[in-house]
């Protein structure tokens, strides 16, 4: 129950993150580099029991989803100097956040060598693989947004 309340919070987090991009833009951009931090200390140190690679898959999927909100509902123009500005908060809150995810999953005594190393390389992994197919999202969008 507490891993569903820890994994709970943390998308409320994102999507509080997309409603600020939204009304209050640029805030959600520049936010990116304090929540995906955030987010990955609550799941790493708020959760029981949970498998380093569980952490890591939830915790990507919550960096995919908080860009995603970014990318189509953030105020502004959606330009490419905005899309480069919007990949430099996100990788600079991945640094921090992987160095927090590797320290709390070598200190995990419970889970071989191979399941700590791929749940440190999966987090970035999976990110790049989603960058690969939606890099330009939300790039030079051209339909109104109703509020």
């Amino acid at each position: 129950m507490k891993n569903i309340l820890t994994l709970a919070i943390a998308l409320i987090l994102v999507l509080i993150n997309g409603i600020i991009g939204h009304f209050f833009p640029p805030n959600g951009i520049n936010f990116t580099i304090i929540l995906i931090p955030t987010i990955i200390i609550i799941i790493c140190f708020a959760s029981e029991n949970l498998s380093s690679i569980l952490k890591s898959l939830s915790i990507s999927l919550l960096v995919i989803v908080n860009d995603i909100l970014i990318k189509l509902y953030s105020g502004g123009t959606h330009d490419l100097e905005g899309l480069e500005w919007i990949h430099f908060f996100m990788y600079s809150g991945i640094l921090i956040g992987l160095i927090i995810l590797s320290i709390n999953v070598m200190k995990n005594k419970k889970e071989n060598l191979f399941i700590k190393i791929s749940s440190i390389i999966g987090f970035p992994f999976i990110i790049y693989i989603y960058l690969q197919f939606f890099y330009q999202l939300g790039l030079e969008r051209k339909y109104p947004i109703l509020i």
